[in-house]
């Protein structure tokens, strides 16, 4: 029974098109870009030798060495039927010079803490989300914090404080991601090597709220004991000296696009 899907597939193709956020069955059509979201955002100066290594060849950094860092929670999202989930997002600001000239923020990792998201998101978008406890932005008097793990090794923390309403906005560069599939039986050889970039797509998220405080962030070096697959991201990530932080932003918006405006990046 495909429920009106449109003729959208993963795996496992035999059970027919797939359901998820850019495919929902035709009577919940209305509710696909139903969500409410809360993201907590701050940047720090970095090492330009450490950072540069990590982009892909075409991408250079844009202006000073800085890394960002977004946690966002997500709730009552439309295409999960009202059920939400976390991410933390790591991005650093890029210029791409190719056929197109691009000020954008190449991602070289996302951490969210549910799997449909982060199948479909690697599989129709080419992100590159791997898994990850992810601890929702907890309230401590005027303190905000939040944390991630990895089967109880805890890599990640921020904490940010001072928050007063502000009218500034900043429009998001455009999202940059590497999307790598290898060949099956040809170990260390590609399917598909490409980079990809966001594009608006739907009706644009309404900003409720923004504020801004001051905070800081900091990952913590793990071992192949600790994390497994997972320990070379988190160690280069840890590796980075971090100084200079940006102003902790914490914005709060309903709706917004669905990522189906993806694009190969040309």
């Amino acid at each position: 029974m495909s429920d009106g899907l449109a003729p959208m597939y993963r795996m496992p193709v035999a059970f027919g098109p797939a359901p998820g956020p850019r495919n929902l069955p035709e009577r919940h059509r209305h509710l696909r870009y139903r969500k409410t979201g809360r993201t907590l955002s701050l940047s720090a100066r970095t090492d330009a030798g450490l950072l540069s290594p990590m982009l892909p060849e075409g991408c250079e950094l844009d202006g000073e060495s800085r890394i960002e860092i977004a946690i966002s929670e997500f709730r009552d999202i439309g295409w999960l039927a009202g059920r939400g989930y976390n991410i933390l997002l790591v991005s650093i600001p890029v210029r791409w010079r190719g056929e197109e000239n691009i000020a954008g923020a190449f991602v070289p990792v996302v951490w969210e803490n549910m799997a449909d998201p982060i199948l479909t998101g690697r599989d129709e978008l080419g992100w590159c989300k791997i898994f990850a406890d992810i601890s929702d932005i907890a309230t401590a008097g005027e303190e905000r914090r939040a944390t991630a793990s990895w089967d109880g090794f805890a890599f990640f923390a921020l904490a940010a404080c001072g928050f007063a309403p502000t009218a500034e906005r900043t429009a998001p560069r455009p999202m940059i991601f590497r999307k790598y599939i290898p060949r099956t039986g040809s170990w260390g050889e590609a399917e598909v090597d490409c980079l990809t970039v966001t594009a608006p797509d739907g009706p644009p998220a309404e900003i409720r709220s923004v504020m801004r405080g001051k905070g800081s962030f900091a990952f913590r070096a793990a071992r192949w004991e600790d994390m497994p697959t997972q320990y070379p991201i988190v160690s280069a990530l840890a590796a980075l000296p971090l100084d200079e932080f940006g102003p902790a932003v914490l914005t709060e918006t309903a709706g917004g696009g669905d990522g189906s405006g993806q694009r190969p990046l040309r």
